[in-house]
């Protein structure tokens, strides 16, 4: 990392800011463009209602962005989301990140933070942030969810859910882009993002819970982690289970159980995840045909395919198209 292109929050960004509100009757639509100089732009897509903020943020970056802000912002509890690329921050010098394709829920109340925001192909993250009452609300009557939060509810204190962010789920990247394509408008539009974000939020602790309380060695999750990198590069047509396990020196039973024990999914349903979460960028980005697209991800049939695809985001593939 040679360059890094330093902004203020309160100065340079605010100075160099396009915006467009939208408020409804119950909640409120904001995108801002930030305009960063030789890094780039920074598109920051806002939905907030009661208790809750939805954000996304695209990058259009050249170089790493670093943000900085010395205004409080109050406490706040946040659902980080990396899609691409990475974020680090610190917080009156806590240091947390989140690499791509993982995620963590952060505690917070800080008067200095700093973000380095670090472009892959480019930069794709989606957060929630949330008031701490409305969060305590949430989880403070589930017994199996109160344990794992104990320093937040009785102590107030800044935390981690997870030392180190994990990888997301299947489940967790079909909610995510139920929400970011949401075909609705108005009051609808409110209803569906707040049931997508009860099941994200529901999503979200249950895996935090499954790997709190796995007992995999290091060595297994790195294992894991590089069998799952290898499925990302090879989803269109991945090996047999058997084939899989021998080529990584493991056994089918020891992938499958540790597979599904780490990242909440089991190996061809990470596959068929990866599969239509690709196949709705490419609807989106390119001009490639329902039939096309269904083939370069490695669907043989079409109609199987918009069958998954209407199953996993809530509409068909040519919808995506219009």
């Amino acid at each position: 990392m040679n360059t890094i292109y330093r902004m203020g929050l309160e100065t340079d960004i605010i100075e160099n800011l396009n915006v467009l509100a939208e408020p409804e009757p119950d909640w409120t639509y904001i995108q801002s463009l930030w305009q960063c100089g030789q890094a780039g732009t920074m598109t920051v897509r806002d939905y907030s209602m009661g208790g809750f903020t939805l954000s996304e943020l695209v990058g259009n970056l050249t170089l790493p962005l670093e943000l900085s802000s010395r205004e409080n912002q109050g406490p706040w509890v946040g659902m980080m989301y990396q899609l691409d690329g990475q974020i680090h921050s610190s917080m009156d010098q806590r240091p947390v990140s989140v690499p791509t394709k993982r995620h963590n829920l952060i505690f917070e109340e800080c008067d200095n933070s700093r973000h380095l925001f670090v472009p892959g192909e480019r930069f794709h993250a989606f957060h929630i942030m949330m008031d701490p009452v409305f969060f305590e609300q949430l989880v403070v009557n589930n017994t199996e969810w109160t344990g794992f939060y104990d320093h937040f509810l009785n102590r107030r204190e800044p935390f981690r859910a997870l030392r180190e962010s994990i990888v997301h789920s299947d489940q967790t990247l079909g909610l995510i882009q139920q929400i970011l394509s949401c075909p609705f408008g108005g009051t609808l539009k409110k209803m569906f993002l707040e049931a997508r974000f009860l099941d994200l939020f529901v999503e979200q602790q249950n895996q935090y819970q499954q790997v709190s309380q796995s007992r995999l060695a290091r060595r297994d999750v790195d294992l894991f982690y590089a069998i799952r990198d290898f499925l990302d590069q090879n989803y269109q047509n991945p090996p047999s289970l058997l084939t899989l396990a021998r080529q990584f020196g493991t056994n089918d039973f020891k992938l499958k159980k540790g597979f599904k024990e780490l990242f909440g999914t089991t190996v061809f349903g990470y596959v068929a995840q990866k599969r239509l979460t690709t196949a709705h960028h490419l609807l989106q980005a390119t001009q490639a045909s329902v039939q096309e697209v269904s083939e370069l991800v490695g669907f043989s049939n079409a109609a199987h395919f918009a069958t998954a695809f209407r199953r996993q985001f809530g509409h068909t593939p040519s919808q995506v198209k219009r």
